[in-house]
């Protein structure tokens, strides 16, 4: 049963059959002419269908040659990207001959009333893509339209090629959408809802350059069994409040400069990259208690910035984590500025982040002035711009003249104390030692705040003070990226410290048990009870054998680079020079990932500790996920505990199937979402951790399962993490394996009817570069999960991964696919849409 439908009755053929139907009811000016033939009509006559292919489009520049199977475009499954496509076929015997026959060729043996679709290319393409009537993960109340306006191209969104747009809709709010070109589609794309009687409908599009609308391809949503079972209702009612804390949050407020706020995933602290923009209720609650509630605040003040004390800097809107960038802001201001320049410069600051919302994740960069760097002259020229005066300009440089110089001296002695902060840490819990109780998992945690936490908080701001140095030095052309890069690399850090023993361990040099209690502390997940300890599974993370680290050690700058830094400081006023400031950045950069090392090993020992508490209870560690830190501190009381989790997991489930954007400016930004480049579609609410293996193009099939068959499964049953780097051909079982061999093997493995499910004791994980439907052979072998770097929401790779409930993140862009590729194991958790490297 749909959740729409109408008194029409329709139904579903093959793909061309469906057009057919489709034309006379909807319009026949928004379909494609077209020829339809059955698979037993061109064994018996090929060269009287090619002659009336040559009659009818004839004229045409090219064709496309689409497959139209049995069952390819079904309810139970769509068979996307399951069979070949040839376009741009010339409109020749030879040609058109040899385009029918490979898609021939693609279907199973017994494909006599199997269909072939033949159509004119369309000309003058300028945005071609998929629209889908649901969202393909949890069914939510949304148009999701994944659109190319650049190629020219009608399959780069279904084929996954290329880093495509893509844009969400609320499903009762079309009014929002301000693109009449989209409209207009959303238009049509209701009609077609009311003429099958659905709305959970996948349709291909594309838009001509006279704003002719074109549909390719209407086919219903196969992944609707997986979806989540909440009301649209309950999301739509999820979605008014956090429009209404929106509006709530960016009313001004007494003391705080600026008049209104931005609310972003990633600005300062960056939520989403470190605990996901979908965390479970213990790992937002927890990120909140320790550091953005207020140690956040209290670090910036000890450093001589203003006290933003007028809340906490991450807000919560539907269960999503939010930094309230006013607030942010204000944070970044020297403690005395003056309150009138103050509001005018975060209310100029707001408004320059919402002109270019792409810097939401570098506002300490390039829209807030955090220090007095080498770059300060650009920063100023910008103030004089927007209409700022020179002499209040010059008094807020010589205060943030003043604040840096104070944090530079703290390379006499003042960083190594902060640090000394965090390290006593670990003395604390020699001397009393790890008692497997919650006071004592509490104690853990309320320690870290004032002896981990705030010291860490400080040698990061620290840090990135020093970085901001460097990075002005090489903006000015006083030093290259290599001269940057070289200083940073004579920093040696517990990273570095890792990376060889992780070396030594694998080449016998140092033993599991003295690795283990080195750094059997660390989890990808700091924050998240569910994700595995080095130490609780091992083999998952320390099987293999890892390279050598690269050589470490600082290139010296030249004696002229070095006076030309002195001459630089000294022209900004400041009574250092390069020697002291080097000295500065080495300690900071140092001390940071030191103190980071130590103050999580408290939060992974209370992790631990609640882990067997709630296992004392009968509660699983996903459980207790859902439980907030509060709530955990109240009661022991399993009865009242579990009632706790079932409605947080009902909550949370309306929270996963809510979709906002990466910074929001308004209530309106809630109805239309623009997704930004390089951020992957997540598939299930599941997570997979596994080491990594890469397949490249042309490697056989079973090099998956050599590579399964060869990793001894690690505890927990977790198995090899594969990443398929290449892109449509796949060599091996005697030959090439092409789409519709491939897609035959799937059907023999898994069963056509009754597909496999994943088991979580099957894990997996598989990534590609592209989400080419050429690897769908994939769908036959042990695999829990799939990353891409391209591939859209509505890519032919996101349909398939839905259906089979497999975890998924489709599209991560270049930047976080390079990233995982350094790591050997990778722990893909979707439910709270972050992908981290195990080691």
């Amino acid at each position: 049963m749909t959740r729409a439908q109408t008194s029409v009755a329709f139904e579903f053929g093959t793909k061309g059959e469906t057009l057919d139907r489709l034309a006379p009811l909807v319009g026949a000016q928004y379909f494609v002419a077209q020829l339809l033939f059955c698979v037993d009509d061109w064994r018996r006559d090929p060269m009287g269908l090619v002659g009336d292919i040559q009659r009818r489009f004839g004229g045409e520049s090219a064709l496309a040659v689409r497959s139209s199977a049995q069952g390819e475009d079904g309810h139970a499954f769509s068979m996307a990207g399951a069979y070949t496509s040839v376009v741009g076929v010339p409109p020749r015997v030879l040609e058109i001959r040899s385009a029918v026959e490979q898609v021939i060729a693609s279907y199973p043996s017994e494909a006599g009333q199997h269909h072939v679709l033949v159509q004119p290319m369309i000309q003058d393409v300028v945005a071609a893509g998929v629209v889908l009537t649901r969202d393909l993960d949890t069914g939510s109340p949304y148009y999701v339209v994944n659109y190319d306006d650049v190629s020219g191209r009608t399959d780069s969104v279904t084929g996954g090629r290329g880093e495509n747009k893509c844009i969400l809709i609320r499903r009762n709010r079309p009014e929002s959408l301000r693109s009449p070109r989209f409209r207009t589609l959303l238009a049509l794309v209701q009609k077609l809802e009311q003429t099958v009687g659905s709305d959970e409908l996948d349709i291909e599009f594309c838009i001509t350059r006279d704003d002719a609308i074109h549909i390719l391809q209407v086919r219903p949503l196969a992944a609707r069994r997986n979806w989540l079972h909440v009301g649209d209702a309950s999301i739509d009612q999820a979605l008014e409040g956090v429009s209404a804390d929106i509006e709530r949050l960016s009313r001004p407020i007494p003391g705080l400069a600026g008049d209104r706020t931005l609310l972003g995933e990633m600005p300062d602290w960056n939520p989403a990259e470190m605990i996901g923009n979908c965390p479970r209720p213990l790992a937002l609650s927890l990120y909140c208690r320790l550091i953005t509630d207020s140690s956040w605040a209290l670090a910036r003040r000890n450093m001589g910035y203003r006290h933003a004390s007028q809340g906490p800097l991450l807000q919560s809107l539907g269960g999503r984590p939010f930094i309230d960038v006013r607030l942010s802001l204000n944070s970044f201001l020297p403690a005395e500025v003056n309150p009138e320049f103050a509001d005018r410069l975060i209310r100029w600051q707001i408004e320059r982040l919402a002109a270019e919302p792409d810097l939401h994740d570098k506002i300490e960069f390039a829209i807030a002035a955090t220090c007095r760097d080498l770059g300060f002259g650009a920063y100023r020229d910008a103030l004089l711009d927007a209409g700022f005066g020179a002499a209040e300009v010059d008094v807020f440089g010589d205060q943030l003249r003043n604040l840096t110089q104070a944090c530079v001296r703290q390379a006499d002695g003042g960083l190594a104390a902060l640090y000394e902060r965090a390290r006593m840490l670990a003395d604390g819990r020699r001397a009393q030692g790890v008692v497997q109780s919650k006071p004592e998992a509490l104690r853990l945690l309320a320690r870290c705040i004032p002896e981990g936490i705030i010291p860490f908080a400080e040698l990061a701001r620290h840090a990135f003070i020093a970085v901001a140095f460097l990075r002005s030095a090489v903006d000015r052309g006083i030093l290259d990226a290599t001269d940057a890069e070289g200083v940073l690399k004579g920093v040696h850090t517990v990273a570095g410290d890792l990376a060889q023993d992780m070396y030594l361990l694998g080449q016998g040099g140092l033993s599991e048990a003295l690795f283990l209690q080195r750094y059997g502390h660390l989890r990808p997940g700091t924050y998240d009870i569910t994700s595995w300890r080095y130490d609780e599974n091992p083999k998952l993370y320390l099987s293999g054998r890892s390279d050598a680290p690269a050589e470490r050690g600082s290139r010296g700058l030249t004696a002229e680079r070095e006076k030309a830094l002195d001459r630089a400081l000294a022209a900004e006023g400041y009574a250092f020079g390069w020697h002291q400031l080097s000295t500065y950045i080495e300690q900071a950069v140092r001390l940071r990932e030191a103190a980071k090392f130590e103050f999580t090993r408290n939060v992974s020992d209370a992790l631990s500790v609640l882990s067997a508490w709630g296992e004392s209870l009968g509660l699983s560690r996903t459980e207790l996920s859902y439980l907030r830190l509060d709530q955990i501190e109240e009661s022991d009381d399993r009865g009242l505990l579990r009632e706790s989790i079932a409605q947080a997991q009902a909550r949370y489930d309306v929270t996963r199937a809510l979709r906002l954007p990466h910074l929001i400016a308004g209530p309106l930004d809630v109805d239309v979402v623009r997704m930004p480049l390089g951020r992957p579609t997540f598939i299930t609410g599941r997570c997979v951790t596994a080491p990594v293996r890469w397949i490249h193009v042309n490697e056989a099939p079973e090099v998956v399962d050599a590579a399964h068959d060869a990793a001894d499964a690690p505890d927990r049953g977790q198995g090899r993490v594969v990443r398929v780097h290449g892109q449509l051909h796949v060599r091996g079982l005697g030959g090439e394996l092409g789409v519709g061999r491939a897609f035959r093997l799937w059907e023999v493995l898994l069963g056509r009817t009754a597909p496999r499910r994943f088991g979580f004791d099957e894990f997996a994980d598989l990534g590609t570069v592209s989400a080419d439907p050429g690897f769908d052979w994939i769908f036959s072998r042990r695999i829990g999960g799939l990353i891409t770097k391209y591939g859209g929401a509505n890519s032919h790779m996101a349909i398939r991964c839905a259906e089979f409930d497999l975890p998924a993140a489709i599209g991560c862009g270049e930047r976080m696919f390079d990233l995982i590729a350094r790591g050997r194991a990778v722990e893909l958790n979707c439910a709270s849409r972050t992908i981290k490297q195990a080691n």
